[in-house]
């Protein structure tokens, strides 16, 4: 009763390579990118070093690889790939994960990028589903990335008013509490959200007081992408001074939100920053999405699942643990 409650959504970090969990359920090291990546300010002296030619070295990011094969892939209802090939047997396998949604009626669609080589795999990538309350979590890294809240102060619960915004950014991100995120949305408007979604080339666009969109599994790819560059990169977009605790406070309360099948399918062995969404007929909206970062031992990867298939949990950690091993075997480098 509490998961349906708290979750509907009718109407509805760290600098460099590692990422640390500090939460109430996980406290550890994780790797987010590989040894060889380098980070935000290596990459930008590298981007300035000239070679023998005289020509530039072109600049490559975690960031740029992954949008860049988000941006490529083919959006219709095929399984589409973008930087490699996808061998047979991963093909069936994903062919039966689909038909497990198909054969019951249902709608999927998945985008899954890998951060190092930006590989992506994808089906029906541009379907519009309704977000339900994924896209809470896209919400919140859009107030902190873009300075709309001093994230440092919030982490730091320094004054009410920070006290307050950390209480309800806790709510909404762990146990999904419609009510502490029509605060946020409401006290913050859509403004933060609207631009950062622009930054990131989706098209989701929130209207005043309506802190939830119809969207797609390419766009959450793309604000999941442009999200794990300001928790893991400091990629910000307007904000200074964002502090490492502060994202680990941010990410962390990400690592075992309720109703996640990213977790459930694969937060046993990897750490996984995730948000949920579920619908059930409230307003004639049905959906059971999921979206975030897989920090895997083949390399860290952005996974969105958008369908319509409420509660069949079942169907989507089977297609999520599928798919993770499809990147493990295909698509890191």
């Amino acid at each position: 009763m509490l998961a349906i409650m708290m979750g509907a959504g009718i109407g509805k970090g760290v600098t460099g390579v590692i990422g640390v969990v500090n939460n109430r359920n996980h406290v550890g090291t994780v790797r987010l990118a590989e040894s060889g990546n380098t980070t935000s300010r290596s990459q930008e002296r590298q981007s300035k070093q000239v070679e023998a030619s005289g020509k530039a070295e072109t600049k490559t990011t975690p960031i740029s690889n992954a949008m860049g094969g988000i941006n490529a892939v083919d959006g219709s209802a095929a399984i589409a790939t973008t930087g490699f090939t996808l061998d047979d047997n991963s093909r069936a396998a994903l062919d039966a994960q689909i038909a497990n949604f198909t054969n019951s009626g249902y709608t999927a669609s998945f985008v899954l990028t890998d951060l190092t080589t930006g590989r992506t795999l994808a089906y029906n990538a541009d379907t519009p589903i309704y977000s339900a309350s994924a896209i809470k979590a896209p919400f919140i890294m859009s107030l902190a990335a873009t300075g709309t809240i001093d994230l440092g102060k919030v982490q730091q619960a320094a004054d009410e008013q920070s006290a307050e915004i950390k209480q309800n950014i806790d709510s909404t991100l762990t146990v999904s509490d419609n009510t502490a995120y029509k605060w946020l949305v409401d006290t913050f408007d859509v403004n933060a959200f609207n631009t950062w979604s622009e930054q990131a080339g989706a098209s989701a666009r929130m209207t005043t007081g309506h802190g939830y969109v119809t969207t797609s599994a390419r766009d959450m790819a793309r604000l999941w992408t442009q999200g794990y560059g300001f928790l893991f990169q400091h990629m910000n977009s307007g904000a200074t001074d964002v502090t490492d605790e502060s994202l680990q406070w941010l990410s962390g309360d990400m690592t075992d939100s309720l109703n996640s099948n990213i977790h459930n399918a694969l937060g046993g062995t990897q750490t996984v920053y995730t948000k949920a969404g579920w619908i059930s007929g409230d307003g004639d909206l049905y959906a059971l999405n999921d979206g975030g970062l897989v920090a895997s031992p083949s390399g860290p990867y952005v996974l969105t699942v958008l369908t319509n298939a409420c509660d069949r949990n079942d169907l989507l950690t089977s297609l999520i643990g599928t798919l993770d091993s499809v990147h493990s075997s295909a698509m890191h480098s």
